[in-house]
């Protein structure tokens, strides 16, 4: 299956679910029903903004060498903890990037990604 295909089923239910399922519910199963169709909108962003986040520790990984991607964000926490990385811009860039394009999956609504993104410009997804 395709990631266009995944995402279009994820979408389908999640209309499905709002427009067919919630109308018709109260109380605790309208909300169970909401937070339902709300994880699977994460799911259908997370599955379109993967390969980008993933580019972008591909590249922290080989820049500041952090080992396989997979543990490269742990890594780099772990050097920034123990200072044997410099603080510097392109740094700040990689993690104000990583940071927009994990709120842009979580939740692209919330007001600080807004700002981030107004803020940064250059950096968001």
């Amino acid at each position: 299956m395709s990631q266009t295909e995944a995402t279009e089923l994820l979408q389908a239910v999640q209309s499905f679910l709002r427009q067919q399922v919630l109308p018709q519910l109260e109380g605790f199963d309208a909300y169970t029903t909401r937070v339902a169709a709300n994880s699977l909108a994460i799911v259908a962003r997370d599955y379109a903004g993967r390969d980008e986040l993933n580019r972008l520790d591909q590249a922290a990984a080989k820049r500041w060498d952090l080992g396989e991607t997979a543990a490269a964000t742990k890594n780099l926490s772990l050097a920034l903890k123990n200072r044997s990385i410099a603080v510097d811009q392109p740094l700040l860039d990689y993690l104000r990037a990583r940071s927009l394009h994990q709120l842009a999956i979580d939740n692209p609504r919330y007001s600080g990604f807004q700002q981030g993104c107004e803020r940064w410009p250059g950096l968001a997804p």
